[in-house]
This record gives C-alpha cells, structure tokens and sequence, in this order.
C-alpha cells in the first residue's frame, strides 16, 4: 500500500503533485489544504483523509478533525498540522502523543521538510506542496505487513 503524504497545499495543486501522487492509495493531508477547491483537485488523484490546520477555511475545519489516528497496514499512524506547537518542534509534538505512542506522526505547519525519530516514533513533515517560503515537497509512506518506509520527494 502507498500513501502520499502532502501538507500546506495553499490552494495549490501543481501538476509535479499530480505526477507524483499518481500511484497512491489514499492521501494523508496534514493541514492548511485553504479551500475546498484545492481538496476538490486532490481527491481526483485519490481519496483524502485530512486534518485541518490555521490557515483552513471554515467549511474544511468544519470537515475535518484537528488530530487524526488512522491504522493502516498495522500501522499506526497520528496526523496533526502542528500549529498548535513551536514550529517544527519534534520534542514537543513526541510529548504531546507519547501516551498514544503511534508508530509515525505526520505533521506539517513549519513548511520544512522532516523525517526524524524522536522516543521510538518516526516524525515525518513532507514540506510544502504549495512552495510557498520552500522547494515544493510532498511524501510517499510505503506499508507492508506492519511495516513502513517514508521519503520526501521534491514538486
């Protein structure tokens, strides 16, 4: 199974997310996809499971939860924008879900690209795919068997 993991969209679908996502499952989305447009583009590539973040339009922080648990191939997997928590603070986000203790956290906010372990959990922030402030980014999380792999792949 392969998720493609995308954060802080901002209204922007650019092809190269298209070309990149082409063979995904689902969509994890970690926040600040801004409208209902761009949610719309993103569920043509596949079906989209979200949470919202501080730049989401209402209609979308009405839709989806500001923290998500999914399992997925015995895999257990929390989603959450972060902006709730210094920018791209790991320390702080492996606090806040140390008694969940989920197997890999995906977080975004800080448009920086992350991939670090912190007290046995994998934090994974896949940049910007909308480029805004960085080199558009999004993430491939590949699962089999209670097992993952996850890698940042450039827009």
């Amino acid at each position: 199974m392969q998720i493609g993991i995308v954060s802080d969209t901002h209204d922007r679908v650019p092809a190269s997310l298209h070309e990149a996502l082409r063979d995904v499952d689902e969509i994890v989305h970690c926040g600040d996809i801004c409208r209902d447009v761009a949610l719309v583009e993103l569920e043509t590539i596949a079906p989209v499971a979200a949470v919202y973040g501080n730049c989401d339009a209402m209609a979308l922080v009405e839709r989806f939860p500001e923290e998500l648990v999914l399992d997925r191939a015995g895999v257990t997997i929390a989603v959450i924008h972060g902006h709730r928590f210094p920018r791209g603070s790991t320390q702080h986000l492996a606090h806040h879900f140390r008694s969940l203790g989920p197997d890999l956290v995906l977080f975004g906010h800080s448009h920086i690209a992350i991939s670090e372990v912190v007290d046995g959990m994998r934090f994974f922030n896949p940049g910007t795919a909308g480029g805004l402030g960085a080199q558009p980014s999004a993430g491939i999380l590949t699962l089999a068997n209670g097992s993952f792999e996850v890698a940042h792949v450039r827009l």
